[in-house]
């Protein structure tokens, strides 16, 4: 609901107020900065505007409860049509996103009316309900709001297709699509010292990080066919297609991707400079073990917590390390094959680690981290609409959903990310171990 979103923004206004006030106490109980002063004074001026806004919806609540009516999403006919009071399904996550997705596919998106009794009629009363009670999506031009709490389940289900998000990043509500925290630029700071005497400052020193929500969206053909015998099990289907289309693009751009004003930026470009390491020539068992010490030596240097480490790497590379084997032909690293661990750590292997980088082609990078510290700022707000007039990219061959009897789907989600520390992963480059 808008009044969830607007007390979450809030929320957040009045933590980056506090912020700016803690990085001052601290630091000798000085005054604020002009800049910090700056910062604060725009941070209370929208947390008023969020606050009165909140009390505008908390006063329309009130007063459409006294004046609620059922909504009626059947036919006509007495005593026909209005969604009763009964006990909510029991769904599996991610569902309800394609069950609306196919009550969209099947009325052309236009016709929330229309939506709601197709929703009702395939698959019951609640899901007509909150077909019925959909608001329209403003920021993404068309197409309608998912529910919060059905929204929140279909990212959840993207946490074991995107390496980075099964590795333990943290996902942080970003609800209005903006977020500003503190991140740490150095390692704290701490000292005994004697009676009376003042103590050493001790925070660490930090910097500014700030998120902005970039919209990620996926396209889903679907057969009309398909959609005129939707029925329970397509929903499922529908769903997972609409998560693999997610999952392939997070993947890619949470690893590698350049950043831009529309789009995050990757770990690869994220991480400090002095973490990015080459590897060493001529790949020998010594070589190789070097390189894997070098990137978890200079994780571990930088005093990151070590709550959620694990390898990032591509197929290739991971062949190769659960093939090698030292000079009496022992495997030098079971562990891959026995738990999927390298030096104790989980691997996440993925074809979105390319392995045709550099002049001759046949590079790759491998990649280590406290993924705890790799936070996605998700809005928790998936938008969805449809088209049956609609042209899609087909590996680039563009094809019109009109000609080919289809509906394509478009889902629209949010998010954006940042490291709070940025050696908490360390990079290698050049890698051309292959089997």
């Amino acid at each position: 609901m808008r009044i969830t979103a607007l007390r979450a923004s809030l929320a957040a206004e009045v933590g980056s107020m506090e912020a700016i006030l803690d990085a001052a106490s601290n630091d000798n109980n000085r005054d604020l900065t002009a800049e910090e002063q700056t910062a604060f004074d725009k941070h209370k001026a929208e947390a008023e505007r969020l606050q009165a806004a909140v009390g505008r919806e908390e006063t329309t609540l009130a007063l459409k409860a006294s004046a609620a009516k059922p909504i009626h999403v059947g036919g006509a006919g007495a005593g026909g049509g209005t969604v009763p009071a009964a006990v909510k399904e029991k769904l599996e996550p991610g569902v309800m996103v394609g069950r609306i997705a196919l009550s969209l596919a099947a009325t052309g998106g236009n016709d929330q009316r229309a939506m709601a009794n197709h929703a009702q009629t395939v698959f019951g009363d609640e899901t007509g309900q909150i077909v019925a009670n959909m608001e329209q999506s403003t920021n993404t031009k068309g197409g309608y709001l998912v529910d919060t709490d059905y929204s929140r389940d279909f990212i959840g289900l993207l946490r074991p297709r995107v390496v980075i998000r099964n590795l333990g990043a943290r996902s942080v509500p970003m609800p209005d699509g903006n977020l500003t925290m503190r991140k740490k630029t150095a390692g704290t700071q701490a000292g005994y010292v004697g009676e009376r005497v003042p103590a050493p400052t001790t925070d660490m020193q930090v910097g500014n990080l700030n998120m902005t929500a970039k919209k990620l969206m996926a396209l889903v053909p679907i057969t009309n066919q398909l959609i005129r015998r939707a029925s329970y099990g397509v929903d499922q289907m529908v769903r997972d297609d609409l998560l693999d289309s997610a999952a392939v693009k997070e993947d890619q751009q949470f690893l590698r991707g350049a950043g831009s004003a529309v789009a995050p930026t990757g770990v690869r470009n994220l991480v400090a400079a002095g973490n990015i390491l080459a590897m060493t020539g001529n790949p020998n068992l010594v070589t190789v073990s070097s390189d894997l010490g070098r990137m978890t030596l200079a994780v571990k240097n930088a005093n990151v917590p070590m709550i959620s480490c694990g390898w990032v790497m591509s197929p290739r590379v991971r062949e190769f390390l659960a093939s090698l084997r030292d000079g009496n032909g022992n495997i030098v690293y079971p562990s891959i094959e026995a738990n999927g661990t390298l030096k104790g750590y989980k691997i996440a292997e993925t074809t979105s680690v390319p392995d045709n980088l550099g002049a001759g082609g046949n590079e790759s990078e491998l990649y280590f981290g406290d993924w705890s510290q790799f936070l996605i700022g998700d809005t928790y707000q998936v938008a969805l609409a449809a088209s049956d007039t609609a042209a899609y990219d087909d590996g680039g061959v563009i094809r019109a959903a009109f000609s080919n009897d289809e509906t394509v789907i478009r889902l629209i989600e949010e998010h954006d990310t940042q490291l709070r520390y940025d050696r908490a992963a360390a990079v290698l480059t050049g890698v051309t171990w292959a089997p």
